[in-house]
């Protein structure tokens, strides 16, 4: 036991509470200090509020905002819109929009949280985000007005631009009755044609009312006009039949191209890959009144009411072969008008003015004959049919490998014939054919880039879907794994040739709004 010292206060013992009592005076005295407390006075005996604890948002904001004419909408719903619009959502959530193009439109991009040009996009709401969806106008139809293309009702001038397909030209239904009487063709091409086929009649995208050719063209080149191959022979045998598988084929991939608004060159073919008998042992080179009867077959109101349908009378014709007038190099045009004088092999313009009679409001296209089915000493007939223009296929587009002697080569065939007042379109264009003689490039980019916008004349490449293994060709896109057009350029060809073409045209579309 211990003794306390006489004299000494015993020291008073604090118990844990009472010490916690003294920690809270002493701390409610250095908040009154510092400005803390309640109240705001210099009394009061209100304790402080404990601190706030920060919350995590509820929601992030997305806006969406559209340029030009269509929609977009989100899944998770919560975005409708056509101009601009906001949705809230969940922290960490993924959003996904569709782009939806207006009739007439095309879908031409995202920006902000949304890039590249495909119709859907994906948003992970880390914090508020902003979208903008872009929509590009394609004419409803057009139409010649003053000896230029323009848009149907305006007058702001329409230039095609884009791609020839063989995708329905081969008949396959027909093939065992139609192919024996037409210029045989071997394993190799029939598979190349059908996987063509295959491509371009699939079925349109979810959400679309196209396929992905018809996509990758508008989205990947913005692409304006579509030249689409069609079988005189599968046309007529129909006709004479009383069948419509082909035609119905036929209408409903032009009816997908004109959904993803694309104009449409309807382009009537008698070569050997349509399975077009032949006329006493060569391919027909002259429309005469079986053509008549494959345009009736395939035209119904819905083509011939429609404005942004054009009808080409015939492709490549060639007096000198059905006829035996005149030469390649100085073309017949009385045998181009009429055909050999009597029926059947009717020419250029008599089938012309039968097809204006069947469809009143479209344009017309005519093909010139001779070297690159050009214009040289030609002379419009007064009775031409009127709303039409002309198309010429500058493959030998490279004179003596000279520039200034191309130039004057493409005035001859075709550029005083449009600057005459007449309007022009390169319907069939292919660089390969003159790679060797071009390296340097210097007269495709004249060609491309200077000549044809300087005279406003359109061009469609050949060919969207050519062979990978062929020359001729600029872009194949017939492997369509998963409804997804692998377009590539052939850049460069099997042969080596450093050629181009290609991505002179992408550069060129691309370029223009």
């Amino acid at each position: 036991m211990i003794r306390q010292a006489a004299g000494v206060r015993p020291r008073k013992q604090f118990s844990p509470g009472s010490l916690m009592f003294v920690v809270m005076i002493a701390s409610a005295a250095l908040l009154s200090a510092c400005g803390g407390g309640s109240g705001g006075g210099s009394g009061g005996g209100a304790t402080s509020p404990a601190l706030p604890t920060a919350t995590p948002p509820q929601a992030f904001s997305l806006t969406v905002s559209t340029s030009g004419n269509g929609s977009v909408t989100s899944s998770p719903g919560g975005i409708a819109c056509g101009s601009s619009c906001v949705g809230a959502f969940s922290p960490d959530s993924q959003v996904t929009l569709q782009a939806m193009p207006a009739a007439g439109y095309l879908f031409t991009g995202w920006s902000g949280a949304c890039s590249g040009s495909a119709p859907t996009c994906t948003v992970t709401m880390l914090q508020a985000q902003s979208v903008s969806a872009s929509f590009s106008t394609q004419p409803e139809g057009v139409a010649v007005v003053g000896g230029r293309l323009v848009v149907a009702g305006t007058s702001t001038p329409f230039i095609p631009e884009g791609f020839n397909t063989n995708g329905i030209l081969y008949p396959v239904s027909y093939a065992a009755t139609l192919c024996p009487l037409a210029t045989p063709l071997n394993a190799t091409l029939v598979q190349y044609l059908e996987d063509t086929q295959a491509a371009l009649t699939a079925p349109p995208l979810p959400g679309l009312a196209y396929n992905a050719s018809f996509q990758a063209m508008v989205q990947d080149w913005h692409a304006n006009t579509v030249r689409i191959h069609v079988s005189q022979g599968a046309l007529q045998a129909e006709y004479a039949q009383g069948l419509s598988s082909y035609t119905d084929m036929a209408r409903s991939v032009i009816a997908q191209a004109r959904a993803a608004g694309l104009v449409v060159i309807v382009d009537m073919q008698a070569e050997k890959y349509g399975c077009t008998p032949d006329e006493n042992g060569t391919p027909q080179k002259l429309p005469d009144i079986h053509t008549e009867q494959a345009w009736k077959q395939i035209l119904d109101p819905t083509l011939t009411n429609d404005k942004g349908v054009i009808l080409e009378v015939f492709n490549e014709p060639d007096a000198t072969a059905a006829c035996n007038l005149g030469s390649y190099t100085q073309p017949d045009w009385n045998a181009w008008e009429t055909g050999c004088g009597s029926e059947p092999d009717q020419g250029m313009l008599t089938v012309g003015q039968y097809l204006r009679a069947l469809a009143p409001d479209n344009v017309l296209f005519f093909n010139g004959q001779g070297v690159d089915f050009g214009f040289d000493g030609f002379a419009v007939p007064a009775s031409m049919p009127s709303n039409s223009a002309y198309t010429v296929h500058p493959f030998s587009y490279v004179a003596n490998g000279s520039e200034s002697a191309s130039i004057s080569s493409w005035d001859t065939w075709f550029g005083n014939f449009e600057q005459s007042g007449q309007a022009v379109v390169a319907t069939a264009w292919d660089e390969d054919f003159e790679c060797p003689t071009d390296p340097n490039q210097t007269i495709t980019d004249e060609f491309i880039q200077s000549y044809l916008p300087q005279h406003s004349i359109g061009v469609i490449g050949y060919a969207w879907d050519g062979p990978y293994w062929g020359s001729g060709y600029l872009v194949n896109s017939y492997d369509y794994p998963g409804n997804t057009a692998n377009f590539q350029l052939v850049d460069p060809d099997p042969s080596g040739c450093a050629q181009n073409g290609g991505r002179e045209l992408q550069q060129l579309f691309l370029s223009r709004p």
